[in-house]
């Protein structure tokens, strides 16, 4: 018996993903922060280590649906917004022969992560149905962005992301998700009460709920447990295997 032809290629792919990993830890991660960028003004050693953790949970997340989906090694990735190189840095190190793109709204962040990281930037736009990338990606990852839109914003960035995929390509996509208000409720806050209930009422209806909060403090909404909170991790392009 020769075995399942789909199920050989799974663990194919998965064997690669595995050499790339055992790479990658024995090279490590450009640990290089920017030091005008205010998620870097860590309190304490365990905030500098979580800061980190969050890169290397997103490497896990991406390279689990890589598997799944029984993709190859991607030849062009995303990083969308990078910010100061959270993921940027992962992926840098986690995929060396890949082009690694960090698109950003602010200048800086994007000249950070090509000077400092290796990567190749791209400056975004406010209106996302403007922005062409000028090539499609195998793999976008997309982490807190939508998580902070509104309805009229968030139709154009899934736009985008679709349109900006080659035939196998692969959007991950972190949202708050189903789990969101059990959190809220049993577990730990993102928001004031009043506020999150703003956001869960229109849920039912439309399948969205947003509020606007306070700016001021832009870490309110706080990454804790699982780190990435996602309820997309899709294929947008065709749903075949390989690629």
């Amino acid at each position: 018996m020769h075995g399942n032809r789909e199920i050989n290629r799974l663990f194919e792919v998965q064997r690669v993903y595995e050499a790339l990993y055992e790479s990658h830890v024995a090279r490590g991660i450009n640990l290089t922060l920017d030091p005008d960028d205010f998620q870097n003004r860590f309190a304490n050693e365990s905030e500098k280590a979580h800061y980190f953790e969050i890169g290397d949970d997103a490497i896990r997340l991406i390279v689990s649906e890589l598997i799944r989906g029984i993709r190859k090694v991607p030849q062009t990735i995303l990083d969308f917004p990078c910010g100061a190189g959270r993921v940027t840095r992962h992926l840098r190190a986690f995929f060396p022969d890949s082009r690694v793109f960090a698109c950003d709204l602010y200048d800086q962040h994007v000249n950070f992560c090509v000077s400092e990281l290796g990567a190749e930037g791209i400056i975004s736009k406010e209106n996302f149905d403007e922005l062409d990338f000028g090539l499609r990606f195998d793999v976008i990852f997309c982490g807190s962005l939508l998580s902070h839109l509104p309805g009229e914003l968030f139709r154009p960035a899934l736009r985008l992301l679709s349109r900006s995929l080659t035939a196998q390509g692969i959007a991950i996509v972190t949202l708050l998700g189903r789990h969101a208000e059990y959190a809220q409720k049993h577990k730990w806050k993102y928001l004031e009460d009043d506020l999150f209930a703003t956001a869960a009422a229109t849920v039912v209806q439309t399948g969205h709920g947003f509020v606007d909060y306070d700016h001021a403090n832009p870490l309110e909404i706080r990454q804790t447990g699982t780190l990435w909170h996602y309820i997309v991790a899709t294929a947008l392009g065709p749903q075949t295997g390989g690629g």
